[in-house]
């Protein structure tokens, strides 16, 4: 098959590693995390570059004649609803049934749930896509944060700023690096000074690449991804599958 893949570039290493053994097509366009912050923001984006697809002007896409795709691929959950409303007007969209990309990186929606009541939903995660692409909490990014507001506050108002942000993390029990087998040793200790840091239990957990392999495999099983077909869009479904599809006005 020829799939079209664009992703949170928090999933660029595990995903890369996939599509280089995958027996696919994959033309693959990583967006950055930042996005994450602002669903609306996600969603558009996300949107712009499946229009351009649609309509053959993507400038990160092969379009040469002939060439067509089976299906674009989301590499993220439903993330605060911000792939909510997404389509294509002429493609298959493929998108995994998480909340976001925690669970693709665990596996499982149901592995973490487990995690999650397991320790009260005070988990803090890191991976390292996410130390990589993110201002992950620790104590660099406290320094910078605080160098950045008293630049633009004062001092004082810094200082406030910075104890608010430290507050915010005491609902937070655990630091928890997602071990997918990338830079292990180096993003593990980081969490681990981390978690010392800000007084969080550390604790490592294996990574499963399972459902990213079917994702890019092919392999899409109803009850682990949700396909949808052109002219219906991502709708939150508020259940277990946790997102649906909607058929879309006309227009």
């Amino acid at each position: 098959m020829r799939l079209k893949l664009i992703s949170c570039k928090v999933l660029f290493r595990e995903l890369s590693r996939i599509c280089a053994e995958s027996e696919n097509y994959i033309d693959a366009t990583f967006l950055r995390q930042g996005y994450h912050n602002e669903p609306t923001k996600l969603h558009s984006v996300i949107q712009r570059e499946i229009d351009r697809i649609d309509s053959g002007y993507d400038t990160h896409t092969c379009n040469a004649e002939g060439m067509d795709f089976d299906a674009i691929l989301l590499g993220f959950g439903l993330c605060c609803n911000g792939t909510a409303g997404i389509f294509s007007r002429k493609y298959p969209i493929v998108i995994p049934r998480a909340h976001d990309c925690i669970t693709l990186l665990l596996g499982s929606a149901t592995r973490y749930r487990q995690i999650f009541d397991e320790c009260s939903g005070g988990v803090y995660w890191y991976s390292c896509g996410w130390i990589e692409n993110s201002p992950m909490p620790c104590k660099e990014t406290e320094q910078m944060n605080f160098d950045r507001y008293k630049e633009r506050y004062g001092l004082d108002n810094a200082a406030y700023l910075i104890a608010r942000e430290s507050v915010a993390l005491h609902d937070y029990k655990r630091a928890a690096f997602i071990d997918t087998g990338v830079k292990v040793s180096e993003y593990a200790d980081f969490t681990k000074e981390a978690a010392a840091y800000y007084g969080l239990e550390y604790k490592s957990y294996s990574g499963d690449s399972k459902l990213l392999a079917d994702f890019i495999g092919g392999n899409w099983d109803d009850e682990k991804f949700l396909k949808l077909q052109p002219h219906y869009c991502a709708a939150p479904s508020y259940d277990e599958k946790i997102i649906r599809a909607e058929k879309m006005g006309k227009g």
